[in-house]
């Protein structure tokens, strides 16, 4: 058994420091261990991660808010009470809306692979195939 209690010993990062994001977002990684990343995100009104996958799958827990989580493919609002997973190797990304926050909880298995940034147009165009 492993134990923490809290959060990694680490500052609450702002997206743009990790070069994964756009827009105004708040990253707390709340625990790192083999091969899981437990993440706490805050995504303000139109922030959005960078197209990404995840070796494993993801597991998404949405908090509160409003957002968008789309691949290549399809798109699908997410709201408080959502929960969301990615499978493993599916490129998708996630974000808020324009009118509201968006928090959640990840929990990411495996090594997650940052691709490029989800363009302007991406974005608009995801919010209409719902």
């Amino acid at each position: 058994m492993e134990f923490r209690r809290g959060r990694v010993d680490q500052p609450v990062l702002p997206g743009s420091k990790v070069g994964s994001t756009t827009g105004d977002v708040l990253l707390d990684t709340v625990l790192k261990a083999e091969g899981i990343s437990v993440n706490y995100a805050v995504f303000h009104p139109g922030a959005r991660s960078f197209w990404h996958s995840h070796e494993r799958g993801q597991l998404f827990f949405v908090d509160s808010g409003k957002g968008l989580i789309a691949t290549r493919d399809e798109a699908q609002v997410i709201q408080a009470g959502d929960i969301v997973w990615t499978p493993p190797g599916e490129e998708h990304w996630h974000g808020a809306s324009l009118d509201a926050f968006v928090t959640y909880r990840a929990i990411s298995l495996g090594v997650s692979t940052f691709n490029m940034a989800v363009t302007e147009e991406e974005f608009a165009q995801a919010w209409v195939r719902p």
